[in-house]
């Protein structure tokens, strides 16, 4: 497809600017696309109408063959690129968020995308319905019949707001009742993302200073300097006055509506431009019923002129609403007699269709019965409280709440799918098939999951709020394009592959539940069934999973071997997804395991280019991006892994706001990347902070507290607070022993930070510490393993500050041997360690000799390494004690500049600067 930003689309200029420099500007879009146009993937079919934000046209999604409206915002004339890139901005936020909301009575955000010339574009549902204000004058309506309706609005303005958005401009124009019997809040094009609830600040201003545009049928929206802020006669006082846009706001907005819809006029006089006191409500409602004074009360109390005086939140404006006991059993009555009609509002369009509304569809939600239902989350609280784990009870409240919401999204996906091709006819038969087929192995990887919790094992509670983040998006249930490429079973496959598809779902649910035996029993059944079926597409996934099995047990070889194996199968039977997924896995298996980082970058470009194929990039390229942080910091390339870590955190950051608890590991794994450039300093308030808000989710005594409290040891301990960094290392040692026991290999990593933290000054102590690590990691994850390197290193280092240097060359040479084989990335390190040790013997020649050789890995693989300072020193130490001033002043020179630019802290420095001196 072209596209529309060609010259058969649209208008392309080159202009000079101040300076003779040329800048290609591209032009407001034309007033109106041709049918056949291009947006994106969509192909115009007709002009719904437009607002402030754009102009909004019915497409069609060839991918998922079906119809959706989609809004394209308009370009600015002028050419005033900052302000259109501020609206592509604010209009990205915005389309992401709602994709992330998925509730009834919102209406569905498809798909957000970008165009040449700083446009964006959003693709949404086309809903058949009305708006509430045609709904309200269509006839006179009692309050029993518009409770119901409004308390559907309020639920979906309350599920913004918990997504972190602020609708600004609510009001009966801009909530749809649908002939499906759903109510839908829509027109999110003046909501902005923000932390918490708070959307800033609006411009102070003063009635002389307001600037109503001039208004279309489409719009009534008051701009204010450019800045759309709502409309006037649904606005709260506070935005007059410079106050914040919030859920208060919001409120506000929705008790105007309300008002309206009980007593057929709106709450404050036309005169009153901001409003200062309402009209007393209407006793009666011209059909001659009376509104409850309890429903008097509620909607007074939304629409109070102070902020403080309204209820605390949407929900519990919504709790007062619904204390009528027959509002929940009344239907919403749906507008008769007015034809078919096309409404738009600030872009968001939808289609009025006057038709009674059929009844397809329902009941979808009764497919949860014995998958995740009451009787099993109670079967699995039990397992959890059995563990006597002291946070068993909070990891349950996480795995319900994160279950319940992947089953109702589950619920909502579905039927949206059935009501795609049996009520609206805009999908066909068989992308229902297509996509059903699809749902229900993501509902049976729920209920085997589920299963596996029955009986957990106790460290599964560890990653309690992790566990449905495990388990397959349902978005790629809607991917038609990624669901249609691989080669489709014969009708004698078909009815054979639900047995290993059954047991692939086990073995999904047994690997995230951490039961990794049994996954690689269920799984290699599931590999052997797909081999004699020949089938390859259910191959591929077989052998991913059972990849991941065979990592999980410490099996990185044959691990590996499968991942490939899924690959090769994977490419030959079409299925692109597990390309993506098992070429990620190899890319870590290589840098991580396998010290291979080079490698790693080859499988990872391959699983890019196979994700971006079937139009996954957006799902998985988060995990591409961390990943390709990791492989680079892995390959010693600090400043390319910190760049892309902090990237990605700030992305999330912007998205779900600073204080999520959602983002601590994200965090958790920037602080670590800086840790390993050695940016110590600007590691630890990233430590510190995702251990706050990680406590305040799973409390004081939960591992992940330990593991950030045993890496910002590192940091103080480097930074010379060696105080605070043993009090973290011992409350970090006592948490985990707390949990997994003392002879758990989890404990590991504690040991060995706090043995090279107290060797300095105590080595009888650190010696009995760091020799229990080296037992308990040869169990796991044994001596091949980087772990069990940097144990070693610290061990040669203990033994010779407690005067045993003749033991410390014998366990270098042995660790030598294994790293040398394995080509582990913890050699250079190791020969480090085993220069000082020669330093402090005075063995000048054999401290250069190690010195030089890790000087050299480190160059080979990396570069200009942050962790070359130490073995530049110790080659400058050396030189020096070899009576070569002139040699030592270059390098320790060379070590003085790298560590600088490292930040590392202010003790190494003045060990630096020390031997500089003593170069002169």
């Amino acid at each position: 497809m072209s596209d529309p930003t060609d010259t058969e689309a649209g208008a392309t200029d080159v202009t000079k600017r101040e300076g003779g420099e040329k800048s290609a500007r591209h032009d407001v879009m034309p007033a109106y696309l041709d049918r056949g146009t291009p947006i994106g993937r969509y192909v115009v079919l007709e002009r719904l109408g437009e607002g402030g934000m754009g102009v909004v046209y019915s497409a069609f999604d060839p991918e998922l063959d079906r119809k959706v409206a989609v809004k394209l915002l308009q370009g600015k004339s002028g050419g005033d690129a900052s302000q259109v890139s501020g609206d592509q901005a604010w209009l990205l936020r915005e389309a992401q968020a709602l994709a992330r909301l998925s509730h009834p009575n919102v209406v569905s955000v498809h798909d957000v995308g970008t165009l040449p010339g700083d446009r964006v574009f959003v693709a949404m549902e086309l809903v058949d319905g009305v708006t509430l204000r045609k709904w309200m004058k269509a006839e006179v309506r009692p309050w029993r019949d518009v409770l119901p309706v409004m308390i559907a609005a309020g639920q979906g303005l309350a599920a913004a707001h918990a997504a972190g958005l602020v609708h600004r401009d609510f009001k009966p124009d801009n909530v749809l009742v649908g002939h499906d019997g759903r109510v839908r809040v829509m027109d999110f094009g003046l909501a902005k993302v923000r932390p918490g609830i708070d959307s800033g600040p609006v411009p102070r201003i003063s009635a002389s200073e307001l600037n109503i545009e001039a208004k279309s049928p489409l719009t009534d929206s008051l701009t204010v300097a450019g800045t759309v802020l709502g409309t006037p006669a649904y606005m709260a006082p506070e935005l007059y006055a410079g106050g914040t846009a919030d859920a208060a706001s919001d409120q506000f907005s929705f008790g105007v509506a309300l008002f309206e819809a009980l007593f057929g006029a709106r709450p404050f006089v036309k005169e009153q431009l901001v409003p200062t006191r309402p009209e007393p409500p209407k006793p009666k409602l011209p059909d001659g019923t009376k509104v409850p004074a309890r429903i008097q009360r509620t909607v007074l109390r939304a629409i109070a002129i102070d902020p403080a005086q309204r209820f605390p939140s949407m929900a519990a404006l919504l709790d007062e609403l619904g204390n009528d006991p027959n509002a929940a059993r009344r239907r919403t009555v749906l507008a008769l007699g007015l034809g078919a009609v096309v409404l738009a509002g600030g872009g968001g369009v939808y289609i009025a269709v006057t038709r009674a509304a059929p009844e397809p569809c329902k009941g979808i939600d009764q497919r949860l019965a014995g998958v995740w239902d009451p009787a099993l989350k109670q079967k699995v609280r039990a397992g959890f409280m059995a563990t006597k784990r002291s946070y068993a009870a909070q990891a349950f409240a996480q795995v319900e709440r994160s279950f319940d919401a992947y089953a109702q999204e589950w619920v909502a996906t579905a039927t949206d799918s059935c009501r795609a091709t049996r009520v609206r006819r805009d999908q066909t038969e068989e992308v229902l098939s297509l996509r059903q087929l699809c749902l229900d192995q993501r509902l049976a990887e729920l209920g085997a999951l589920a299963q596996a919790l029955v009986d957990p094992h106790p460290l599964i509670l560890d990653k309690a709020d992790k566990l449905a983040r495990e388990l397959e998006p349902l978005a790629a249930c809607s991917n038609v394009a990624a669901l249609r490429a691989p080669d489709q079973p014969t009708p004698e496959q078909r009815a054979q592959i639900e047995g290993p598809s059954k047991q692939l779902a086990e073995a999904k649910a047994q690997l995230i539940a951490g039961k990794y035996l049994p996954a690689l029993v269920s799984s290699q059944k599931a590999v052997d069934t797909a081999v004699k079926l020949n089938y390859l597409p259910l191959l591929a996934e077989a052998s991913a999973i059972r990849g991941a099995a065979l990592v999980s047990t410490g099996n990185f070889v044959d691990g590996a071997t499968a991942y490939t194996q899924a690959v090769w199968t994977g490419m030959r039977g079409k299925r692109d997804d597990v390309v993506a997924g098992a070429a990620l896995a190899n890319a870590m298996l290589a840098a991580e395991a396998r010290g291979k980082p080079s490698e790693a970058m080859i499988w990872l470009e391959l699983g890019e280019a196979s994700a971006r194929r079937v139009g996954l990039e957006r799902v998985m390229g988060a995990r591409f991006g961390m990943v390709r942080g990791l492989v680079a910091a892995l390959a010693g390339d600090y400043p390319t892994a910190i760049a892309q870590h902090e990237k990605s955190f700030a992305a999330a950051e912007r998205q779900f706001g600073k204080d999520n608890p959602a983002l601590w590991a994200d965090e958790l794994l920037l602080a670590t990347t800086l840790t390993r450039g050695l940016a110590y300093a600007r590691a630890l308030p990233h430590y510190e902070h995702a251990r706050a808000v990680r406590e305040k989710m799973v409390g004081p005594d939960h591992p992940d507290i330990a593991l950030t409290l045993s890496n910002s040891g590192i940091c103080y301990m480097h930074l010379g607070d060696y105080k605070k960094a043993r009090e973290v290392y011992e409350r970090a040692l006592a948490i985990r022993e707390k949990t997994y026991g003392k002879q758990s290999p989890l404990i590991v990593g504690t040991l060995i930070n706090f043995a090279e933290l107290i060797a300095k000054s105590d080595p009888a102590t650190a010696l009995p510490m760091i020799e229990r690590a080296l037992v308990l990691a040869k169990q796991l994850p044994g001596v091949e393993h980087p772990t069990y390197h940097e144990g070693a290193t610290t061990y040669i280092d203990v033994l010779w500050r407690a005067g045993r240097a003749a033991e410390g060359r014998k366990v270098s040479e042995d660790t030598f041997a294994i790293e040398r084989r394995v080509k582990s990335v913890t050699l250079p390190g190791t020969l480090t360690v085993r220069a000082e040790l020669e330093l402090a013997q005075r063995a000048w020649a054999d401290a250069a000799r190690f010195a030089e050789e890790a000087i050299k890995i480190f160059e080979e693989h990396s570069g200009e390494n942050p962790e070359l300072w130490r073995p530049l020193f110790a080659l400058a130490a050396a030189k020096l004690g070899l009576g070569d001033r002139a040699a030592a002043k270059v390098v320790v020179e060379r070590a003085l500049a790298i560590a600088e630019n490292a930040g590392i802290g202010d003790y190494h420095l003045a060990e630096l600067r020390t031997l500089h001196a003593r170069t002169k």
